[in-house]
């Protein structure tokens, strides 16, 4: 359940749903298995996962949901193999040719005898809504699959008013300040990780692992005219991350400091572990979001 990844949605009004009500509206899309012949199915599932009936799980005014979306597995060399031996053997038994056309059919014949046939594969997307702060997160590394769950609660709710969160200046001018005059907020720490862009030239990127961020290599490309795309930070020796020029975070970790105090927390079941893990996390959560986008709009 703790996030690995994260994508900030800002609510533009104050959130109407309670979890039970919230609980009602996802139940009109919950996730059903592929049938026979589907290549893939998505609907809404249990945040506490198979044995559990309920879609929303409240904890502290944040409300979790998880997502579910299967796919079946069809390799493309299976059904190209399969393709040109039904081909080989047309054209060997009528003597003419198998037009384009004539090759998407078979290819769709194919792609139906195998799907009764073909393992499939499943994943859950999580994502809550803090209704304290106004906020929709997705444990998503790019906004696309981001989309993919507000889009999807919007179909339920008919209504959801949000936007990506924005600091005032942009995260990769910010980023790369920070780096070139070493004026990193004391309560964050650099990582030994960051990557450097070059606006001029499409593809342009230099990686940096595993070095001192502050160090002359680093600044001798940007001072090349190369920016930081993404940074590797440390928040309070709590929460390590990787922040995105877009606002996504990559790599998001919950340290020991952290890990300590849900190692305190006494519970007895599955259920009593999810429900403190997720309240770890989302105070956790609501005390870094809004001192990163301070430090962002600072600058």
């Amino acid at each position: 359940m703790w996030f690995k990844n994260l994508c900030l949605y800002v609510l533009e009004q104050d959130f109407p749903h309670d979890a039970e009500a919230l609980d009602e509206r996802l139940a009109r899309d919950v996730f059903e298995p592929c049938g026979r012949l589907d290549m893939e199915s998505g609907g809404w599932s249990p945040p506490l996962g198979e044995g559990h009936v309920q879609l929303v799980h409240p904890a502290g005014g944040c409300l979790m949901m998880a997502l579910k979306e299967e796919s079946k597995l069809m390799p493309a060399a299976v059904i190209r193999e399969s393709l040109q031996e039904r081909v080989h053997v047309i054209e060997e038994q009528e003597a003419r040719k198998v037009r384009k056309k004539e090759k998407d059919r078979l290819k769709d014949e194919i792609v139906l005898d195998l799907l009764p046939r073909a393992f499939s594969r499943s994943k859950r997307t999580f994502g809550y809504v803090d209704t304290n702060n106004g906020w929709l997160l997705v444990d998503a590394a790019n906004w696309k699959k981001a989309e993919e769950f507000s889009e999807r609660l919007r179909d339920v709710l008919g209504t959801l008013p949000l936007a990506p969160a924005e600091p005032e200046a942009a995260p990769q001018s910010v980023m790369t300040r920070w780096l070139t005059r070493d004026s990193l907020p004391t309560d964050f720490a650099l990582g030994d990780e960051c990557v450097l862009v070059d606006p001029e030239l499409e593809g342009g990127e230099v990686r940096c692992k595993r070095i001192d961020l502050s160090s002359t290599e680093v600044k001798n490309h940007i001072k090349a005219g190369k920016r930081v795309s993404r940074l590797s930070l440390t928040w309070q020796d709590r929460v390590s991350f990787m922040l995105d020029a877009d606002m996504s975070i990559k790599r998001l970790r919950f340290l020991d400091a952290v890990q300590d105090e849900r190692a305190e927390t006494e519970t007895n079941t599955d259920a009593e572990r999810f429900d403190s893990d997720f309240t770890i996390m989302s105070l956790e959560l609501a005390r870094l979001i809004p001192r990163l986008l301070d430090v962002l709009n600072e600058e």
